[in-house]
């Protein structure tokens, strides 16, 4: 089977991408995005309603969108910050539900040149200090909801890391005038720090629960969007993720966005990920599709027990098996309910990967033919990785020099 945007491992991606030109860093892609596709819609927001008085509806913005409101952001940024360095890169963090004003704080502190922490909410003040401290992070931005877990966070690294950290709320919101007018004009000043690719653009990290702490997983401009595949026809898709930003949602929307495909992220801010809520937003997703706006969801993305959920409804069931492809990664799905959403008649595949060497393999196939959604394919770049039989039986991964993205060499 041809790989698609969705499926396209990082191996594949090499063949994808061959005589096309590099991203140098993710400011540049997002201006390219914004020149050459102003009006395409690139990610999309359900608004849930509240408790029946609001209707259900959404936001939608288009590449354009993207690259003015993180300069906007940007601008306010800019004096949020202190004690950057006068040379080199700057680490700030950032603390936040997954909302557009996550989204356009990220994209707009690294359009000014900083590396960005995205930090769990479910982390305690202990695990962010030791975060800021091993990060040298500057500065703290976190939305008002952690307001309590943003300060006591700042207090536990000066106690007991020594190391100082400025708490900035964020101040603006999306829905503002200020913001709604900043999308609708062309930005005067557009910052375009000098950065290579293999510069910082953010930092994830580990959950620590076998370390003890967290431990940050950096991710260069080149990790994080160069090395994904560039497919031509991928406007005429859309995504949905139930995956937060600040864990694998990032890498959901780069790899829409590297071929122009729109996605849809689950609104985080006082919604829980319940079956009732993404059928929702599935159904938002579909009347903008409807109206011409935007187009269909075709991939579907989650960790096993979102896709349970989901499969244990009614009309979350038909939406999966109305979707192209239902990609499920970041834990093991058990096979007796992975078997019965393909017996259902689901495309399902498993999506393989890691922060630290990215999207390996996946059980993309013949799925009229092919039912074995267990089993991972593997395809181009696959003399990069190896198996090796440890002492116990069981058989590990080794990802070799060679492979496009790994974090360290180690």
């Amino acid at each position: 089977m041809e790989p698609n945007y969705f499926t396209c491992t990082l191996g594949q991606a090499v063949q994808v991408n061959n005589n096309k030109p590099q991203i140098s860093n993710i400011n540049s892609f997002i201006d390219d995005q914004a020149s050459k596709h102003p009006e395409l819609p690139a990610v999309g927001f359900a608004i849930l309603g509240d408790n029946g008085s609001t209707k259900p509806s959404s936001t939608v913005y288009t590449f354009r969108d993207i690259q003015r409101g993180s300069i906007y952001i940007s601008q306010l940024a800019s004096e949020q910050i202190t004690n950057a360095k006068p040379s080199g890169q700057t680490t700030v963090a950032l603390l936040c539900p997954s909302t557009p004003e996550f989204l356009f704080t990220w994209l707009g502190l690294m359009r000014l040149g900083h590396a960005v922490l995205l930090i769990a909410p479910q982390c305690q003040p202990s695990a962010i200090a030791h975060l800021c401290q091993t990060c040298e992070v500057v500065s703290l931005f976190y939305d008002e909801s952690y307001t309590e877990l943003a300060e006591s966070s700042v207090k536990a690294a000066k106690e007991e890391k020594n190391h100082k950290v400025s708490s900035v709320p964020l101040s603006f919101s999306t829905t503002s005038l200020d913001f709604r007018k900043a999308l609708e004009k062309e930005p005067e000043n557009v910052p375009r720090p000098e950065l290579g690719e293999l510069a910082i653009g953010y930092l994830h990290h580990t959950s620590g629960t076998s370390t003890g702490m967290p431990k940050p997983i950096p991710q260069s401009h080149r990790a994080g969007l160069g090395v994904l595949p560039r497919f031509d026809n991928g406007s005429d898709s859309a995504t949905f993720t139930t995956t937060p930003l600040y864990h694998g949602g990032v890498a959901d929307s780069f790899r829409a966005w590297t071929s122009s495909a729109m996605i849809w992220l689950f609104p985080g801010k006082g919604n829980q990920i319940i079956a009732r809520n993404i059928v929702t937003c599935l159904d938002i997703a579909n009347e903008e599709y409807k109206a011409g706006r935007t187009p269909a969801v075709k991939y579907f993305a989650s960790v096993p027990y979102v896709l349970q959920l989901l499969a244990a409804d009614s009309k979350g069931l038909k939406y999966l098996q109305d979707m192209d492809i239902a990609g499920v990664g970041g834990a093991a799905l058990p096979a007796e309910a992975g078997d019965d959403l393909v017996d259902k008649g689901v495309n399902l595949i498993s999506r393989f990967g890691s922060a630290e060497c990215g999207f390996l393999m996946s059980s993309h196939r013949d799925y009229a033919n092919d039912k074995a959604w267990s089993y991972l394919r593997s395809g181009s770049g696959m003399d990069k990785v190896k198996f090796e039989e440890q002492d116990d039986g069981l058989v590990e991964l080794i990802v070799l020099e060679g492979w496009p993205h790994k974090v360290s060499s180690d």
